[in-house]
Protein backbone atom coordinates (compact mmCIF):
# COMPACT_ATOMS: atom_id res chain seq x y z
CA UNK A 1 0.00 0.00 0.00
CA UNK A 2 1.40 3.21 -0.91
CA UNK A 3 1.19 5.90 1.87
CA UNK A 4 0.89 8.42 -0.97
CA UNK A 5 -3.09 7.48 -1.34
CA UNK A 6 -3.89 7.62 2.13
CA UNK A 7 -5.75 10.50 3.86
CA UNK A 8 -3.15 13.34 4.71
CA UNK A 9 -2.73 14.04 8.42
CA UNK A 10 -5.41 16.33 9.88
CA UNK A 11 -4.03 20.02 10.57
CA UNK A 12 -4.54 19.72 15.15
CA UNK A 13 -1.46 21.71 15.74
CA UNK A 14 -0.75 25.59 15.10
CA UNK A 15 2.76 25.50 14.24
CA UNK A 16 2.91 28.36 11.55
CA UNK A 17 5.87 29.94 10.29
CA UNK A 18 7.83 27.35 13.21
CA UNK A 19 11.07 26.08 10.98
CA UNK A 20 10.95 22.27 11.11
CA UNK A 21 14.15 20.29 9.31
CA UNK A 22 12.68 16.93 8.87
CA UNK A 23 15.51 14.49 7.54
CA UNK A 24 15.21 11.26 5.26
CA UNK A 25 11.96 13.18 3.59
CA UNK A 26 11.93 10.88 1.19
CA UNK A 27 11.13 7.84 3.01
CA UNK A 28 8.08 6.22 3.79
CA UNK A 29 7.72 7.87 7.17
CA UNK A 30 10.13 11.01 6.96
CA UNK A 31 7.83 11.97 3.64
CA UNK A 32 4.43 11.87 5.51
CA UNK A 33 5.85 13.35 8.88
CA UNK A 34 7.55 16.63 6.13
CA UNK A 35 3.53 16.67 4.34
CA UNK A 36 1.83 16.63 7.77
CA UNK A 37 3.77 19.39 9.05
CA UNK A 38 2.89 21.46 6.03
CA UNK A 39 -0.62 21.65 6.74
CA UNK A 40 0.35 23.02 9.85
CA UNK A 41 1.52 26.41 8.06
CA UNK A 42 5.01 25.85 9.03
CA UNK A 43 8.09 26.34 6.98
CA UNK A 44 9.31 22.92 6.17
CA UNK A 45 12.83 21.45 4.99
CA UNK A 46 12.85 18.29 3.82
CA UNK A 47 16.61 16.65 4.04
CA UNK A 48 17.18 14.16 1.16
CA UNK A 49 20.48 12.14 0.11
CA UNK A 50 19.02 13.00 -3.54
CA UNK A 51 17.21 16.00 -5.79
CA UNK A 52 13.78 15.56 -5.23
CA UNK A 53 11.49 16.71 -8.30
CA UNK A 54 8.47 18.23 -6.36
CA UNK A 55 8.79 21.47 -6.10
CA UNK A 56 7.96 23.64 -2.96
CA UNK A 57 5.10 24.95 -4.51
CA UNK A 58 3.42 22.16 -5.09
CA UNK A 59 3.74 20.61 -1.79
CA UNK A 60 4.59 23.32 0.69
CA UNK A 61 7.87 21.68 1.64
CA UNK A 62 11.71 23.14 0.17
CA UNK A 63 13.81 20.27 -0.32
CA UNK A 64 17.65 20.29 0.45
CA UNK A 65 20.22 17.68 -0.27
CA UNK A 66 22.15 16.59 1.99
CA UNK A 67 24.32 13.35 3.41
CA UNK A 68 23.52 14.10 7.24
CA UNK A 69 26.10 10.87 8.38
CA UNK A 70 28.94 13.89 7.18
CA UNK A 71 29.31 16.24 10.30
CA UNK A 72 30.89 18.71 7.73
CA UNK A 73 27.50 18.58 5.67
CA UNK A 74 25.54 18.59 8.43
CA UNK A 75 27.07 21.70 9.88
CA UNK A 76 26.81 23.33 6.59
CA UNK A 77 23.06 22.37 6.48
CA UNK A 78 22.04 23.84 9.79
CA UNK A 79 23.84 26.97 8.73
CA UNK A 80 21.78 27.55 5.59
CA UNK A 81 18.75 26.62 7.12
CA UNK A 82 19.36 29.28 10.39
CA UNK A 83 21.00 32.08 7.56
CA UNK A 84 17.86 31.72 5.23
CA UNK A 85 14.95 31.59 7.66
CA UNK A 86 16.76 33.19 10.58
CA UNK A 87 15.98 30.19 13.55
CA UNK A 88 15.20 26.35 13.69
CA UNK A 89 12.91 25.65 15.49
CA UNK A 90 11.71 22.00 15.48
CA UNK A 91 14.29 18.85 14.11
CA UNK A 92 12.88 15.43 13.10
CA UNK A 93 15.53 12.73 12.74
CA UNK A 94 13.62 9.89 10.80
CA UNK A 95 16.71 8.91 8.76
CA UNK A 96 17.18 5.15 9.25
CA UNK A 97 17.17 1.48 7.69
CA UNK A 98 17.17 -2.19 9.01
CA UNK A 99 19.58 -4.90 8.21
CA UNK A 100 19.64 -8.34 10.17
CA UNK A 101 20.34 -11.92 9.57
CA UNK A 102 23.23 -12.57 11.32
CA UNK A 103 24.11 -14.14 14.69
CA UNK A 104 27.04 -11.90 16.51
CA UNK A 105 29.43 -14.69 15.85
CA UNK A 106 28.87 -14.24 12.00
CA UNK A 107 28.09 -10.50 11.92
CA UNK A 108 30.53 -8.43 9.79
CA UNK A 109 32.00 -5.28 10.87
CA UNK A 110 30.50 -3.57 7.72
CA UNK A 111 26.81 -4.22 9.14
CA UNK A 112 27.99 -3.14 12.57
CA UNK A 113 29.24 0.09 11.58
CA UNK A 114 26.57 0.51 8.87
CA UNK A 115 23.96 0.31 11.67
CA UNK A 116 25.39 2.30 14.23
CA UNK A 117 26.38 4.96 10.77
CA UNK A 118 22.65 4.93 9.30
CA UNK A 119 20.58 5.17 12.67
CA UNK A 120 22.58 6.39 15.02
CA UNK A 121 25.26 8.91 13.56
CA UNK A 122 23.01 10.70 11.73
CA UNK A 123 20.80 11.12 14.84
CA UNK A 124 23.73 12.45 16.97
CA UNK A 125 25.47 14.65 13.93
CA UNK A 126 21.87 16.27 13.43
CA UNK A 127 21.06 16.82 16.87
CA UNK A 128 24.11 18.01 18.18
CA UNK A 129 24.24 21.23 15.29
CA UNK A 130 20.81 21.89 15.87
CA UNK A 131 20.89 21.59 19.69
CA UNK A 132 23.10 24.33 19.41
CA UNK A 133 21.11 26.32 17.77
CA UNK A 134 18.31 25.73 19.78
CA UNK A 135 20.37 26.21 23.41
CA UNK A 136 21.31 30.11 21.66
CA UNK A 137 18.10 30.23 21.37
CA UNK A 138 16.32 28.88 24.30
CA UNK A 139 13.87 27.26 22.32
CA UNK A 140 13.54 24.55 20.10
CA UNK A 141 12.19 20.56 19.48
CA UNK A 142 14.18 17.57 18.70
CA UNK A 143 12.35 14.22 17.85
CA UNK A 144 14.15 11.19 17.28
CA UNK A 145 12.86 7.92 15.90
CA UNK A 146 13.58 4.92 17.52
CA UNK A 147 12.86 1.35 17.32
CA UNK A 148 10.78 -1.26 19.48
CA UNK A 149 13.53 -3.15 18.59
CA UNK A 150 15.99 -1.21 20.93
CA UNK A 151 14.12 -2.94 24.01
CA UNK A 152 14.94 -6.41 23.21
CA UNK A 153 18.43 -8.65 21.93
CA UNK A 154 15.91 -9.94 18.89
CA UNK A 155 17.88 -13.50 17.54
CA UNK A 156 20.13 -12.18 14.38
CA UNK A 157 19.56 -8.24 14.33
CA UNK A 158 22.15 -7.07 17.18
CA UNK A 159 23.66 -4.17 15.32
CA UNK A 160 20.15 -2.90 14.52
CA UNK A 161 18.99 -3.14 18.36
CA UNK A 162 22.09 -1.49 19.10
CA UNK A 163 22.19 1.15 17.32
CA UNK A 164 18.21 2.08 17.69
CA UNK A 165 19.02 1.81 21.51
CA UNK A 166 21.68 3.91 21.06
CA UNK A 167 19.31 6.72 19.24
CA UNK A 168 17.02 6.55 22.87
CA UNK A 169 20.14 7.00 25.22
CA UNK A 170 21.29 9.85 22.95
CA UNK A 171 17.63 11.38 23.80
CA UNK A 172 18.02 11.10 27.05
CA UNK A 173 20.58 12.39 27.92
CA UNK A 174 20.29 15.57 25.42
CA UNK A 175 17.17 16.11 27.10
CA UNK A 176 19.47 16.49 30.12
CA UNK A 177 21.39 18.90 29.18
CA UNK A 178 19.04 21.11 27.32
CA UNK A 179 16.84 21.70 30.20
CA UNK A 180 16.48 24.77 31.11
CA UNK A 181 17.17 25.74 27.75
CA UNK A 182 13.67 25.82 26.43
CA UNK A 183 14.29 22.69 24.25
CA UNK A 184 12.84 19.40 24.50
CA UNK A 185 14.48 16.53 22.99
CA UNK A 186 12.07 13.15 22.45
CA UNK A 187 12.34 9.95 20.79
CA UNK A 188 9.49 7.90 19.07
CA UNK A 189 9.67 4.36 19.35
CA UNK A 190 7.70 2.46 16.94
CA UNK A 191 6.97 -1.51 16.26
CA UNK A 192 6.74 -2.59 12.77
CA UNK A 193 5.42 0.51 10.67
CA UNK A 194 3.15 -0.21 7.55
CA UNK A 195 5.18 0.83 4.63
CA UNK A 196 5.48 -0.45 1.05
CA UNK A 197 8.90 -2.03 1.90
CA UNK A 198 7.76 -4.00 5.12
CA UNK A 199 4.99 -5.27 3.16
CA UNK A 200 6.50 -6.42 0.56
CA UNK A 201 9.65 -8.25 2.80
CA UNK A 202 7.17 -9.59 5.28
CA UNK A 203 3.37 -10.81 2.81
CA UNK A 204 2.25 -12.96 5.21
CA UNK A 205 2.05 -10.78 8.07
CA UNK A 206 -1.13 -9.29 9.60
CA UNK A 207 -0.61 -5.47 8.74
CA UNK A 208 -3.49 -4.39 10.56
CA UNK A 209 -1.56 -4.46 14.03
CA UNK A 210 1.45 -2.29 12.62
CA UNK A 211 1.38 1.48 12.84
CA UNK A 212 1.03 3.82 10.23
CA UNK A 213 3.02 6.97 8.88
CA UNK A 214 0.36 9.00 9.38
CA UNK A 215 -0.61 7.69 13.14
CA UNK A 216 3.36 8.57 13.79
CA UNK A 217 2.82 11.88 12.17
CA UNK A 218 0.21 12.70 14.61
CA UNK A 219 2.27 11.53 17.69
CA UNK A 220 5.32 14.04 15.92
CA UNK A 221 3.10 16.79 15.69
CA UNK A 222 2.19 16.94 19.86
CA UNK A 223 5.78 16.86 20.54
CA UNK A 224 6.34 19.47 18.30
CA UNK A 225 3.58 21.58 19.99
CA UNK A 226 3.59 23.78 22.69
CA UNK A 227 1.30 21.10 24.29
CA UNK A 228 4.14 19.04 25.00
CA UNK A 229 6.58 21.66 26.46
CA UNK A 230 6.78 19.72 29.62
CA UNK A 231 7.94 16.53 28.14
CA UNK A 232 11.59 15.66 27.04
CA UNK A 233 13.10 12.83 27.49
CA UNK A 234 10.95 10.56 27.07
CA UNK A 235 10.80 7.34 24.54
CA UNK A 236 7.05 7.11 23.66
CA UNK A 237 5.90 3.88 22.49
CA UNK A 238 3.97 3.83 19.29
CA UNK A 239 3.20 0.18 18.90
CA UNK A 240 -0.45 -0.21 17.04
CA UNK A 241 -1.64 -3.49 18.42
CA UNK A 242 1.30 -5.27 17.72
Amino acid sequence: MSTSKRAPVENTYALRDRVALITGANGALGEVIAQAFATTGAKVIGVTRSERLQAASDTGITYEVADVSDEAAVDALIARVVREYGTLDIVVNTVGGFAAGQPVTDMSVDTWEGMLSLNARTAFLVSKHAGRVMVEQRSGRIINVASRSAYSGRKNAAAYAVSKRAVITLTEAQAEETRGFGVTVNAIVPSIIDTPANRASMPSADTSRWPMPEQLARVVLFLASDDAALISGAAIPVYGAA
